[in-house]
């Protein structure tokens, strides 16, 4: 983080006073011309000198901001989530009176649009080494609230079936599971699973009431999306002929049928 947390993240129920809005002027400069850097060669190659030159000052003025690169790198993942989470939670608000369905499909669309636009920003996302220095959910509110816009859509998708709504399950399904049976082992998974879940959901600020199965199929949204935008971005489907936007909609399209079969 920025050295001095006092002077870079004031609190909001007091006036800044110049040299604190200057400061955070210089801080919010430095995280922009990074992640300009970051754009045009990734966040491996990212330095201390590299974004100082980049800014016209020297590197040890730059110290008085941040305390190292990686502090700096911990700021240009916040921003990072930041920027995406907003552009998600911006078409899960402009969706808002839609379908539901159409609402999950916006929200995994612009989460494609975003990474698609900045690939080597993504990439710091998910596979930087200061991601794990970083919980978008505890420090980035767009993240979150484009989460619960997710979870609250599916859950209105399988709000339909009672038995997955309350947990009660169908005729013949293991009690709490939702709809799959199974034995003893993959019933007791699937219950510690659903706690897990369950402690997601509250983190997100989503009801006590939310399905299980609203829960689960928000988790898989977000991994079925990460995953088939990773392979886009590398090129995985460029000798396949495919189309990454096509497959996304196909995709989605199927996580709807299995919400509401």
């Amino acid at each position: 983080m920025p050295v001095d947390d006092v002077d870079t993240r004031p609190a909001p129920t007091r006036t800044l006073t110049r040299r604190e809005r200057l400061r955070r002027q210089t801080v919010d400069e430095i995280v922009e011309r990074a992640l300009e850097l970051v754009d045009s060669g990734g966040a491996h190659g990212l330095s201390i000198a590299s974004v100082s030159k980049a800014m016209g000052m020297t590197p040890p003025a730059l110290y008085h901001y941040f305390a190292s690169r990686d502090a700096l790198l911990d700021a240009l993942v916040l921003a990072g989530y930041t920027d995406l989470g907003s552009a998600v939670e911006g078409a899960a608000r402009a969706a808002s009176d839609r379908p539901a369905a159409e609402r999950v499909a916006a929200i995994a669309h612009a989460w494609r649009r975003w990474a698609l636009d900045h690939p080597r920003r993504y990439a710091m996302l998910f596979t930087g080494s200061r991601r794990e220095a970083v919980d978008p959910l505890e420090h980035v509110g767009p993240i979150t609230q484009s989460m619960l816009a997710l979870v609250t859509a599916l859950q209105e998708l399988v709000r339909d079936d009672a038995g997955v709504a309350d947990g009660r399950g169908r005729a013949g399904d293991e009690p709490g599971t939702g709809r799959e049976t199974g034995t003893g082992r993959e019933s007791g998974t699937r219950q510690g699973l659903d706690a897990e879940l369950s402690r997601w959901g509250r983190s997100l600020g989503a009801p006590p009431e939310t399905a299980p199965g609203a829960l689960r199929l928000a988790l898989s949204t977000l991994y079925r999306v990460h995953g088939l935008v990773s392979l886009e971005l590398v090129g995985g489907f460029d000798t396949m002929g495919l189309d990454g936007g096509t497959l996304l909609t196909a995709e989605i399209e199927g996580l709807v049928r299995e919400a509401t079969r």
